[in-house]
């Protein structure tokens, strides 16, 4: 994949003969090489997110002059990967342009991203804000919209399964004859997946899960939230030879995936008063989508 991105040569020809005239600025100093993992704008972050459609402009500068194997910008993809510190399935990253005191003729002399719950909030100040480099190495999000209203602009991003959810902390113990993952919010114990004998399946599941969880708010050892007559509406559908079922009770909820006749194939017990009826519906989904049988 591309990552060094060289200026563009111009053709030849004009007053000067290298393609210019004197109403151009370029005719004074071009801006070098630059690279596809320093992006400067939202249609740049969307090409680092796949460099082989970047293209020359909206990039920061090379700071190697090509020599890419030993790149720290390259090497932080890896090291140093930015984590979304906010609990939640999307984010909007405000960007802030930063000005000095001068004319101000070439733009922003820098910015600072902001992440924050949506629109609405207004008390994202207190966290630490990122830089552009930062925004391009975020595992386990995809990039989202554009975004811009009367504050400035912004862009989504969309939490996926391939990262869990922010401080849910996900403990797996193993057994001769079982499995068992532990899901906490803030040290209390809000879900726990049963295998019969090993796991099958990947990280993916219980990140998913962590999705569902309720955040510290609801972490605790009250009753749950749903009635038993809730059952039915939060029992997932079948998949294949896949099928679940829904039991309710005053501290609990347990969702049984059984796989055949009479084969339990995985059991999720949540507790705590966080827990509505959609966000069970949400774990009895990702049950569904990610377990393999």
């Amino acid at each position: 994949m591309p990552i060094y991105l060289p200026e563009p040569q111009a053709p030849a020809g004009g007053p000067d003969g290298k393609g210019w005239n004197r109403l151009s600025l370029n005719a004074h100093g071009g801006t070098g090489a630059q690279c596809a993992l320093r992006p400067r704008r939202w249609a740049a972050l969307l090409e680092a997110y796949d460099t082989r459609r970047a293209r020359w402009g909206g990039h920061g500068s090379c700071i190697r002059n090509g020599a890419c194997g030993d790149c720290p910008v390259r090497a932080a993809l890896r090291k140093q990967p930015t984590v979304v510190e906010v609990n939640a399935p999307r984010v909007l990253v405000r960007v802030e342009p930063l000005y000095s005191d001068g004319p101000g003729f070439t733009g922003p002399d820098g910015w600072r991203l902001w992440v924050t719950t949506g629109p609405d909030e207004r008390d994202y100040r207190n966290r630490r804000p990122w830089s552009w480099d930062e925004a391009a190495r975020v595992p386990g999000w995809d990039l989202g919209r554009f975004y811009v209203d009367e504050h400035g602009e912004g862009f989504w991003l969309e939490r996926t399964a391939r990262v869990p959810a922010w401080g849910c902390d996900i403990t797996s113990r193993t057994w001769p004859s079982f499995t068992r993952h532990s899901f906490r919010m803030n040290g209390t114990r809000v879900a726990i997946l049963h295998h019969h004998d090993g796991c099958a399946h990947g990280e993916e599941l219980l990140n998913a899960i962590s999705h569902a969880c309720p955040g510290p708010e609801g972490a605790d050892e009250h009753r749950v939230s749903v009635h038993w007559r809730q059952a039915a509406e939060m029992t997932p559908p079948a998949a294949g030879d896949l099928r679940f079922g829904v039991d309710v009770r005053t501290m609990s909820v347990k969702i049984v995936a059984v796989d055949g006749p009479r084969h339990e194939l995985a059991r999720l017990t949540l507790t705590g008063s966080g827990w509505t009826a959609d966000r069970v519906r949400a774990a009895g989904e990702a049950l569904r989508t990610h377990l393999t049988r």
